[in-house]
């Protein structure tokens, strides 16, 4: 499980878990960072092809999307260099790549510290979320 995970109940009340006023502003962050993520990876599929976008939260602009091909050459060096772990993660990111490649969901890695995590954001979703969790029903 990862660290996002474990937190993000805390980090859910940290968010929403003020007045009217402030879950509205917090909403609104939230839907702009989304917003961010989704624009850029669905900009990038359109331009360059399935991949997936390596999202930086501090700067978005700074964003790395990575294509199908890209991936491949990575596993093809990992597999040169017999790291079985690269080779293992490349693997996996081009199978969810492949397994995702006729839907509708914008796939965004995040790196932490000791993992990286794909996920799988439906936007539609994501604001539905958003929007229980700004209006208090969810916490």
């Amino acid at each position: 499980m990862s660290d996002l995970s474990r937190g993000a109940t805390a980090l859910i009340k940290n968010l929403f878990g003020g007045n009217e006023t402030e879950r509205m502003i917090s909403a609104g962050v939230v839907r702009t960072i989304l917003s961010d993520m989704t624009r850029l990876y669905f900009e990038n599929r359109a331009a360059l092809g399935e991949g997936l976008l390596v999202f930086n939260p501090e700067n978005p602009e700074t964003s790395r999307y990575l294509t199908k091909t890209d991936l491949e050459n990575d596993l093809a060096v990992a597999q040169e260099g017999m790291d079985e772990k690269a080779e293992a993660l490349f693997s996996k990111i081009i199978r969810v790549i492949e397994k995702e490649s006729d839907s509708d969901l914008a796939l965004i890695a995040m790196i932490q510290s000791n993992e990286i995590c794909v996920h799988l954001v439906d936007p539609v979703e994501a604001n539905k979320k958003i929007d229980e969790l700004s209006n208090s029903l969810i916490l």
